[in-house]
């Protein structure tokens, strides 16, 4: 019985489906790809123009808006002056060239492995690269779409220069949500919340004007926090600009929130208004809590 079930519903697969084009392993189309390719490695600004149309579109990952064939000629030039530049295909697998019905052009798809070796430097950058290309039936490329890491291969670039990155920097992290969070209770004047989003062995340093200390613990920094809501009858921080969420590579690595804030009271005791700069940075443990502070006080 589930045999003749299967029987059954295989026509209704069959009808299910609808071709609309033919999808090639070879094709005029893709030898135009391969053509572009050779013109990246050792062309001219000639022969790539010679492979476009007048108004093609060049789309990169990230792209909110095309560019046209005069950006792709100043890209490829770029990288011939600065690179050895090669495409690999990335086996196993193949190039596709899709050619839909009524279609006189043909998409090309394919993925490669390309790869630059600095002129100068001897250095390598190298990552995965997916093309998708249509070439018109003049054997034209009016559209070019490529996707990659982006964020890799100017990583890898700028590392093949001597420019090394230790890092990289947020204006928007959840780290900076929880410093956000120990500032409201602070002006608040709750310390024990202030203390939860500090880890129980997080280390406090306070530098710059008054009186300062180093590897102070928790038990200690809520102290100071106790004692500065109770001498003041109002607290409010003001950022100074926008914290910075900075995550370091080398060394130990890790998440580092540098945030600077105009901290204006008022004295309990005279009614007197204050402002002093603070300048803080914070240490964050995988579990999202504050192993380190440093303070600086203006």
């Amino acid at each position: 019985m589930k045999r003749i079930a299967l029987l059954m519903l295989l026509p209704v697969l069959a009808i299910g489906q609808k071709k609309s084009g033919v999808v090639y392993s070879e094709h005029p189309a893709y030898d135009v790809v391969t053509e572009f390719y050779r013109v990246w490695e050792s062309g001219t600004e000639e022969d790539l123009r010679a492979l476009y149309t007048e108004d093609a579109k060049i789309w990169y990952s990230g792209d909110t808006e095309p560019g046209n064939i005069d950006n792709q000629v100043q890209g490829v030039l770029w990288w011939q002056k600065n690179f050895d530049i090669s495409f690999t295909n990335m086996d196993p697998a193949k190039p596709d060239i899709i050619q839909y019905k009524g279609d006189k052009g043909a998409w090309t798809l394919d993925w490669m492995i390309f790869t630059g070796i600095n002129k100068e430097s001897g250095d390598t950058v190298k990552l995965p690269l997916h093309t998708a290309n249509y070439v018109n039936g003049d054997g034209k490329i009016t559209m070019t779409v490529n996707y990659f890491d982006r964020e890799t291969l100017g990583a890898q670039v700028q590392e093949s220069f001597g420019v090394h990155r230790n890092g990289r920097v947020f204006d928007e992290h959840p780290y900076i949500e929880i410093l956000k969070e120990v500032v409201a209770s602070g002006e608040a004047g709750d310390a024990d919340a202030m203390a939860t989003h500090f880890a129980d062995d997080c280390t406090f340093h306070r530098l710059g004007d008054g009186v300062g200390y180093r590897d102070k613990d928790l038990a200690f920094r809520k102290e100071s926090w106790s004692a500065g809501i109770a001498g003041t009858s109002s607290r409010k921080m003001n950022v100074y600009g926008y914290p910075d969420a900075i995550y370091y590579e080398k060394g130990e690595g890790g998440w580092e929130i540098l945030s600077w804030w105009n901290h204006t009271f008022v004295s309990a005791e005279t009614g007197e208004e204050d402002t002093v700069f603070l300048h803080l940075s914070h240490s964050f443990n995988n579990d999202g809590k504050i192993t380190r502070e440093v303070l600086w006080v203006d």
